[in-house]
């Protein structure tokens, strides 16, 4: 026999071993019952219990519930103050977990008036917290929204809180206050008109709360009681200064209004 017949007879019975080989190894792989986990989407995840957060916000001037405009109230100081208009746009609220990390509650906008005190801020994790923020005015995004065409159109469409008469293209009024108040240094009553108006995406300000602990429970209100006193709007103002009782578009980078600005977060209290 010729050597090259021996090599070939050599090398094709090895062969044949191995194609026998992978037809019994893919036979018992197919003979498999298949796992039910193999189809399992591990991107389901079963849905996080949640309860509401509510704000309850009250008017006050000093120590004094707002019950209603144009009613005349006296601080401990003996300052008349008395208001004929006072709401604020509140937004970008966040609550602080007992870790220090941070939730937001999207797409919130809260138009807070004297006359409504109950607000749904949003669902929430069920858990514990410790804090509140939030912020006072609309974001440059928000401010620029049509009030007819946006989906918070029942917060946004109230041309007391615009500039001019259309929300477009002054922005939206983010607080207006307005009302009379003793002007004199010896409180003797004589009351002067004050209106401001402030907005702009430079006064949008921050607004965080003592920490005090709350539990949100599933399915159920937890609700944040709130006081927003605005004697302290006046802190530092020189009110015998006739220039310093009106703000509008035009004078949101005054001093005066820059002065109102950083006495905003003083505002809020606990109840």
């Amino acid at each position: 026999m010729p050597p090259g017949h021996l090599l070939f007879k050599n090398l094709y019975m090895p062969t044949k071993i191995i194609y026998v080989f992978l037809f019994l190894t893919l036979g018992f792989s197919s003979c498999e019952k298949p796992n039910p986990d193999d189809n399992k989407d591990d991107d389901k995840t079963l849905p996080v219990p949640t309860g509401t957060m509510l704000f309850h916000l009250h008017t006050y001037i000093e120590n004094n519930e707002v019950d209603g405009y144009n009613i005349v109230y006296t601080t401990d100081a003996g300052r008349q103050i008395s208001l004929s208009i006072a709401q604020m746009y509140i937004s970008d609220i966040q609550v602080v977990k007992l870790d220090g990390s941070v939730l937001t509650l999207p797409d919130t906008i809260l138009l807070k008036t004297r006359e409504t005190e109950t607000y749904t801020a949003g669902k929430l994790p069920v858990g514990n917290y410790k804090g509140i923020r939030f912020k006072v005015g609309l974001s440059a995004a928000n401010d620029i929204l049509n009030p007819l065409s946006s989906k918070d159109s029942s917060a946004l469409n109230h041309p007391e809180m615009w500039f001019g008469n259309t929300a477009q293209p002054d922005g939206y009024v983010f607080m207006n206050v307005q009302g009379s108040i003793d002007t004199t240094s010896d409180l003797s009553g004589s009351m002067q008109a004050f209106s401001y108006k402030i907005g702009t995406a430079a006064n949008y300000i921050q607004v965080n709360l003592p920490e005090q602990n709350f539990t949100i429970l599933e399915n159920q209100a937890e609700y944040g009681h709130l006081l927003i006193d605005y004697s302290l709007l006046f802190s530092g103002i020189k009110l015998n200064e006739v220039a310093n009782l009106s703000v509008g578009k035009m004078d949101n980078n005054s001093a005066v209004a820059q002065k109102i600005i950083a006495n905003v977060p003083l505002m809020f209290k606990y109840e």
